[in-house]
């Protein structure tokens, strides 16, 4: 479990879509042509006691892929939140496709035969650690600090590491300005290294520069440390995940914070989290979370934050509900345990 879920759950890479064969172009291509698709549908809702509340489809998406002799594959994907206005159930009259294509990438595989993959177009750039446990993980205060994403850019994957020290290198060139679909100043560097230490333990370090842009005026630098260890029965998982920052705009006055947290299989179908972000000068958050199974497709997770605010604003706690719907090519499956027995297998 512990090899199989870390990167693809706790690490933040669902948008990599399952590779499945299609029998209609499988038929007309060959053997060696594989397509798929993969897609998430979120409903998030929450309310804080300070009385600001919000209902959104943020990180729904589809997500298509094709690939030739697993060597070359293309990815598609779409942010379905963009067709909707603010978020809301209404439907966004100032479409923009530039926002709506979230990634467009081509990945080349086995590079000149060796253990090297390189990947080039509208991207996630590798970086942190980035830990997705809880129902709404894009509310943890320092989500926007891990993430890197929907830049054009240039990442070499080296799969075996670097000189036996390291697992994995992921080297990247990006440039700064997101969200749409032009090449701008590729001024973005970044760096993450990977290695299991024990068979239950990762260790992730992670370095990055982002240059000044129109959005962001001044030079940022943002380094992360993090930690992720699994139980032998995989019933716990915990992670720790420290960031040292500079002229970050959501927290000028700070240049380090810390996230960690905890989740435990309390039932077949039904995982509790636990989370505390630090942010220096800023504040304190203390979350707790569930996610349960409904059926083989649908998850509903139930949070509660509560910020203690160190720069002089009230304190509050913000509720937070998600229900999650997903589905994919033949035989993806998510949830392998769940509640309630259905006929969406079939769907």
């Amino acid at each position: 479990m512990f090899k199989k879920a870390l990167p693809l759950v706790l690490l933040g890479l669902t948008l990599s879509p399952p590779q499945a064969n299609d029998d209609l172009l499988g038929g007309l291509l060959g053997d060696d042509f594989r397509v798929g698709y993969e897609a998430e549908i979120n409903n998030n809702a929450s309310v804080s006691t300070e009385g600001s509340e919000s209902v959104n489809f943020q990180g729904s998406y589809i997500s298509l892929n094709a690939e030739w002799k697993n060597k070359i594959r293309l990815v598609l994907t779409a942010k379905l939140e963009e067709i909707f206005k603010e978020n809301k159930v209404s439907f966004n009259e100032d479409f923009d496709l530039g926002e709506f294509v979230e990634e467009a990438y081509i990945e080349i595989k086995e590079v000149g035969g060796s253990p090297i993959a390189v990947i080039v177009g509208k991207q996630p750039i590798p970086f942190s650690q980035k830990v997705q446990a809880m129902p709404l993980f894009n509310n943890n205060p320092i989500a926007h600090l891990q993430t890197i994403d929907e830049v054009f850019g240039v990442t070499v994957d080296l799969t075996e590491g670097l000189f036996g020290v390291f697992d994995q290198v992921e080297l990247s060139a990006f440039e700064t300005e997101a969200g749409d679909l032009e090449i701008g100043n590729v001024n973005g560097a970044s760096v993450r290294l990977s290695k299991m230490l024990t068979d239950n333990i990762l260790l992730t370090v992670g370095h990055a520069e982002i240059g000044a842009s129109e959005t962001n005026t001044d030079h940022q630098r943002r380094t992360s440390v993090g930690l992720v260890a699994e139980s032998t029965d995989g019933m716990l998982v915990g992670w720790v995940e420290g960031m040292y920052f500079s002229n970050d705009p959501t927290y000028p006055n700070s240049e380090f914070a810390i996230t960690a947290g905890a989740m435990a299989r309390v039932h077949r179908t039904t995982d509790v989290v636990v989370e505390f972000t630090y942010v220096e000068n800023a504040l304190n958050q203390y979350a707790i979370g569930t996610r349960t199974a409904l059926t083989s497709r649908t998850t509903l997770g139930v949070e509660v934050r509560y910020n203690d605010y160190q720069d002089g604003r009230d304190d509050d706690v913000v509720f937070g509900v998600n229900i999650s719907y997903a589905l994919g090519s033949d035989g993806y499956r998510p949830n392998d345990e769940y509640l309630f027995d259905g006929d969406d297998d079939n769907f």
